[in-house]
């Protein structure tokens, strides 16, 4: 075996002795931290360049509720699965 082959396997060792909760929790966390991030946007950088005048600025142009949407069902899935 060469030393690659040691250390490969400590860094495995390493990674296996890390409780998948914790794993689960880390990741959870950094999409809450994503999610946080994209609710505090100004609404003028989450708009569209185009969605400048009054009829194309509606529910549906504001960025930041579908990221969000999605954020949180990536969240959801996480959480559950």
């Amino acid at each position: 075996m060469t030393p690659l082959h040691y250390f490969g396997g400590a860094i495995r060792d390493a990674m296996t002795a890390v409780p998948m909760i914790w794993v689960r929790a880390l990741f959870v966390g950094l999409l809450l931290a994503l999610l946080a991030w994209v609710l505090c946007l100004p609404r003028g950088r989450v708009t569209p360049p185009g969605a400048a005048d009054a009829e194309a600025r509606g529910w549906s142009s504001n960025l930041k509720l579908w990221a969000a949407l999605a954020l949180g069902l990536q969240i959801a899935i996480y959480l559950i699965f």
